[in-house]
C-alpha cells in the first residue's frame, strides 16, 4: 500500500495528520531542522510525538536535513544517536558528509535523502541508495514519465511531493536568499525572494515572476499511484493544523476510493495561490504554473462589492458566507472577519449564493473583488477532526486475571502484536461486597484521553475477592503507559565519539577557470590559468566545442569538461559525449551532479565536484572519491579555514564571478510573455535577460538549450583585495567563474589573481596594477558573499 506522508510543525498538527489518515508524518526538532521557523520539537515533545503515532501505527521521520558545518557535527550525530534511541524510523537528510558519518556510526538507522539532495535523474538516485539511503525524495521538477522510468529502475524507495507549496528553483541549489540576505534555504532560514516582486528587462510591469502556485494531485493522485512510488508527501511544516487535517483527510478519501465532492474545493479554501499546478508532471505549465498578482493565500473567489457606505459594504455572493468567516478585497489586500451579516436588512448568520448580503468592511468600494480568505465552517469541522470528542482511536484488547493465591495481572494487546503487562499483590477474600464483573469493566475500561479504545476486555477472576477500584485504576494505567512504552520502540542509545583529523598544508593555489564560452577559455589561457573547465549549463549564449577548446586551448592549459549541477533530458547525449572526450586522452573532469558523477567514474574519469554537491564540512570532501572538491560559498573564512585543515583531500574556492542563485525548469522569460510550455519559439532570444528587484538590483537570467533558466545574482564575488586571508585557507585551487565578461575583461581577472597569488606567495600581499585596474572596472559591482559573515 502507498504511504501517506504528511507534514507537522507542532503536536497539534500532528494530532491533525494522524487523525485524518497519514501514514507516516516527518517532522523536525529543535535542532538541525530545515525549517527553523516551525514550531517544531524539543526532545521530550519528540519522545511522545513516537509513542502518540506509534500508538495508531504511523511511523515518525524525523527531518535533519540541513548543511553542517564541522562543528556541528559531532553534535547532531549525538541528536541522531538520541532519535535512534527513541524509536524515530527514519532521518531524512540533505548533507553527504553527515550521510558519511552516519553510516559508520549509526549503520542501523533508517536514512532518507531529502529532496534538497536534488535528486532528479536515475543514476543519482541509485547512487545514494548505494550510499545507504533506503529512500530518496525526488525533486519535484519531474515529469510522470521520469518518474514513472526511475521507479521501476532502483532498489531506491521512491518518495514524490503530491500537494503543497513548489520552489521556483531545484531545491538544494537555490543560493537565493543567502546571498542577498544572509538566510540561507541550506540552512533552514530561507526569506523566500521569490515571493517578491520583479520587473523584466526594464519594462514597467513589476509581478511576481518567481512565484509558483501549489501543488495539487489530488484530481490526478491515480496516476501517481499507478508509477509504484512508495511515498505521496504533502508539503507544509509551517502550515496551521487546520490546514493539515483539510488536505490530510482529502488525499486519504481519495486513495481509499471515497471522494467527498467538495474535496477540491476544501483544499482550496484550505490554502491557494490562485488555484493549482500540476508543476511538471505533465510538462511545462507555463504561466499557468505561476501567481504573477499575489504570492501569499487568495481563499475562494466570493463575489463583488455592489455598493458601499460608510464602512460597510453590499456583496453579491457567489458561494455562502457565515459569521465567522474571513473575507479580503483582493486588489488592495486588506481584509476583515465578517462579525454580522445583513440581508434585506435582517441580521442572519449565513447568507446564501446568489444573495446580497451587508457586512462591515472599512475600505471597500464598488467594484472590488472579494475573496473567502477563511471559511469557519470549515475551520470548525477540521478541529472537530483532532479537537472533538469522536477523534478516531485505536482499538486494544485486555485480559484480567484475579484469583486467590494469585498475582492480579493486566494484560493488553495491540493490533500490531504489541503488548503489555501490569501487576499488582493477589486479591483479598471479600468480606462484605465482592468486585463484580461489571465494575471491573468499568474501571479498566476506561482509557481517557490516551490514543486508545478497549474493543474488549476478558475477565477471569472468582467471585469472592475485593480489589479496590483506585488499584484496578492503577493497574490500567500502567498497562497502558507500559503499552505506550513498547509501541515506541525504543533502541539503544549509542554514544558517539567523534572527531576530524588535522591535516596541516601550506600550498600555492593553481587558477582554475569555468567557462562555456571559447574565446573566454583562450583569454584565461592566455592570461596564465592553470586549468580550464569547459562546457557547463549548456547556455544559449554560450560558444564553441570541446574539442575546439582542447585543440586550441589544450595545448598550452590543461582542459577538462565541465557539467553541470542539472542533468535531464540530455543524460545520454552528454555520456556519450564524455565517451568521446574520454577517447581524446581527457582523465579528468569538473561535475556537479551525483548521478553523472557516477557514470563519469564509470568510465574511469577522475572528478573534481562543483558547486551541486553542496560540500559544507570536510566530511563531504571525502564523501565521494574526486580529485579536487568546491568548498560552498555559503561558508566564510574562518570554516573554509577549518574545512581544509581537516581533510587530506584536495580542495577548491570560489573567488571571483557571479555566483548562480538558482536553476529553475520553468522559464521566466517565455512565461512572462505567454508561452514557457513544451515547443517555445525561443522568447528568450539566447541573450542575457535581467530581473529587477525592488531595491533596483538586476539578476542576470540565462536559458540553456534545454530552456531551463538559470539565475545569477547581481553583483560580482570577488575576493581579490583580501588575498591574504584566501591564501591562509591553503585551498588548492581558486576558482574563477565567467558568464557575460568579455574575452578583455576575463584575460585581466585572471592576470590580476596569477600576479596576486605570485606575490602572495612571496609574502607581499599589496595590489598589482592588473588587481587596481580589475578592483576599478568593478567599483559598485563587488560582493565579498558570505567571506566575512557566513550564513545563520
Amino acid at each position: 500500500m502507498v504511504e501517506l506522508l504528511a507534514p507537522a510543525g507542532d503536536f497539534e498538527s500532528l494530532r491533525a495528520a494522524v487523525l485524518n489518515g497519514a501514514n507516516a508524518v516527518y517532522i523536525g526538532g529543535k535542532e538541525f531542522s530545515a525549517r527553523a521557523s516551525a514550531g517544531n520539537f524539543d526532545r521530550k515533545e519528540m519522545i511522545e510525538a513516537v509513542k502518540f503515532c506509534h500508538a495508531y501505527n504511523v511511523k515518525v521521520y524525523v527531518t535533519m536535513n540541513t548543511l553542517l558545518r564541522n562543528d556541528e557535527i559531532e553534535s547532531a550525530l549525538e541528536y541522531a544517536s538520541f532519535l535512534y534511541s527513541q524509536g524515530v524510523d527514519a532521518l531524512i537528510i540533505q548533507d553527504t558528509g553527515f550521510l558519511k558519518a552516519l553510516r559508520e556510526h549509526l549503520p542501523d538507522f533508517e536514512l532518507h535523502g531529502s529532496t534538497q539532495m536534488t535528486a532528479h535523474n536515475l543514476d543519482s538516485v541509485n547512487t545514494l541508495y548505494e550510499m545507504g539511503l533506503k529512500r530518496v525524495v525526488l525533486s519535484r521538477e519531474l515529469s510522470l514519465d521520469e518518474i514513472d522510468n526511475i521507479v521501476k529502475n532502483t532498489k531506491a524507495e521512491i518518495e514524490v511531493f503530491i500537494h503543497g507549496a513548489l520552489c521556483i528553483s531545484f531545491s538544494g541549489q537555490c543560493l537565493f536568499s543567502s546571498m542577498i540576505g544572509g538566510r540561507s534555504g541550506n540552512r533552514g532560514r530561507c526569506a523566500q525572494p521569490c515571493r517578491m516582486q520583479y520587473s523584466i528587462d526594464n519594462k514597467s510591469e513589476r509581478l511576481h515572476y518567481l512565484s509558483p502556485k501549489d501543488l495539487s494531485t489530488l484530481e490526478f493522485i491515480e496516476k501517481l499511484v499507478g508509477t509504484g512510488v512508495h511515498s505521496l508527501k504533502i508539503e507544509g511544516r509551517m502550515k496551521r493544523p487546520e490546514y493539515v487535517s483539510t488536505v490530510v483527510s482529502a488525499y486519504r478519501r481519495a486513495l481509499d476510493n471515497n471522494r467527498r465532492e467538495d474535496d477540491l474545493e476544501r483544499v482550496t479554501q484550505a490554502f491557494n495561490r490562485g488555484g493549482f499546478t500540476t508543476a511538471f508532471l505533465f510538462g511545462r505549465q507555463g504561466r499557468d504554473m505561476m501567481s504573477y498578482e499575489r504570492p501569499k493565500n487568495w481563499g475562494t473567489y466570493l463575489g463583488r462589492v455592489v455598493s458601499s457606505r460608510g464602512k460597510f459594504a453590499s456583496i453579491l455572493l457567489k458561494k455562502p458566507l457565515r459569521v465567522g468567516d474571513g473575507v479580503e478585497i483582493f486588489n488592495k489586500n486588506t481584509g476583515a472577519p465578517v462579525g454580522s451579516i445583513k440581508v434585506n436588512g435582517k441580521d442572519v448568520e449565513e447568507a446564501k449564493a446568489g444573495e446580497t448580503a451587508v457586512i462591515y468592511l472599512e475600505g471597500a468600494n464598488k467594484g472590488d473583488v472579494l475573496y473567502k480568505s477563511l471559511d469557519i465552517k470549515l475551520v470548525r469541522e477540521a478541529e472537530e477532526s483532532f479537537k472533538g470528542k469522536n477523534i478516531r482511536k485505536v482499538p486494544i484488547y485486555g485480559r484480567f486475571t484475579a484469583h486467590k493465591g494469585q498475582r492480579i495481572k493486566f494484560e493488553i494487546y495491540h493490533l500490531s502484536e504489541a503488548s503489555s503487562q501490569s501487576v499488582s499483590d493477589e486479591p483479598e477474600r471479600a468480606l462484605k461486597a465482592p468486585l463484580s464483573v461489571e465494575r471491573a469493566l468499568d474501571a479498566l475500561s476506561k482509557t481517557g484521553d490516551t490514543p486508545f479504545y478497549f474493543e474488549n476486555i476478558d475477565v477471569d477472576m472468582d467471585d469472592d475477592i475485593a480489589i479496590p477500584v483506585s488499584k484496578l485504576n492503577g493497574l490500567r494505567r500502567d498497562a497502558i503507559n507500559s503499552l505506550l512504552d513498547e509501541l515506541q520502540g525504543r533502541r539503544e542509545y549509542k554514544k558517539i565519539h567523534f572527531k576530524l583529523n588535522a591535516a596541516a598544508k601550506k600550498v600555492k593555489p593553481e587558477i582554475a577557470v569555468q567557462t562555456g564560452r571559447i574565446e573566454i577559455a583562450e583569454a584565461a589561457s592566455l592570461a596564465g590559468c592553470d586549468i580550464v573547465f569547459f562546457g557547463g549549463d549548456r547556455l544559449r549564449i554560450n560558444s564553441g566545442s570541446f574539442e575546439e577548446v582542447l585543440n586550441t586551448v589544450g595545448r598550452r592549459t590543461a582542459v577538462y569538461p565541465w557539467y553541470s549541477e542539472i542533468i535531464m533530458e540530455e543524460y545520454k547525449k552528454l555520456e556519450k559525449e564524455a565517451e568521446g572526450i574520454k577517447g581524446m586522452g581527457v582523465d579528468r573532469a569538473l561535475c556537479g551532479n551525483m548521478g553523472f558523477y557516477s557514470a563519469l567514474k564509470s568510465m574511469g574519469f577522475d572528478v573534481y565536484l562543483d558547486k551541486g554537491f553542496n560540500v559544507f564540512n570536510s566530511q563531504a570532501c571525502e564523501t565521494f572519491k574526486n580529485c579536487g572538491a568546491l568548498l560552498s560559498p555559503e561558508l566564510n573564512i574562518n570554516q573554509l579555514k577549518n574545512t581544509v585543515l581537516k581533510t587530506n583531500n584536495k580542495t577548491m574556492v570560489y573567488s571571483y564571478g557571479r555566483v548562480k542563485l538558482m536553476v529553475s525548469r520553468h522559464c521566466p522569460i517565455g512565461s512572462s510573455r505567454g508561452h514557457g510550455r513544451e515547443g517555445c519559439p525561443d522568447l528568450c532570444e539566447n541573450k542575457i535577460h535581467y530581473l529587477k528587484d525592488r531595491t533596483g538590483e538586476d539578476f542576470p537570467v540565462v536559458t540553456d538549450w534545454y530552456c531551463r533558466s538559470h539565475i545569477y545574482n547581481s553583483k560580482i564575488l570577488c575576493s581579490l583585495e583580501h588575498i591574504k586571508d584566501i591564501m591562509d585557507v591553503n585551498a588548492d585551487y581558486m576558482l574563477l567563474s565567467f558568464l557575460d565578461e568579455t574575452p578583455e575583461e576575463a584575460e585581466l581577472v585572471v592576470k590580476a589573481y596569477r600576479e596576486a597569488i605570485d606575490a602572495a606567495w612571496e609574502g607581499d600581499f599589496n595590489l598589482t596594477h592588473s588587481g587596481e585596474r580589475l578592483l576599478e572596472s568593478l567599483k559598485g559591482k563587488i560582493t565579498k558573499g558570505h567571506l566575512y559573515r557566513g550564513v545563520l
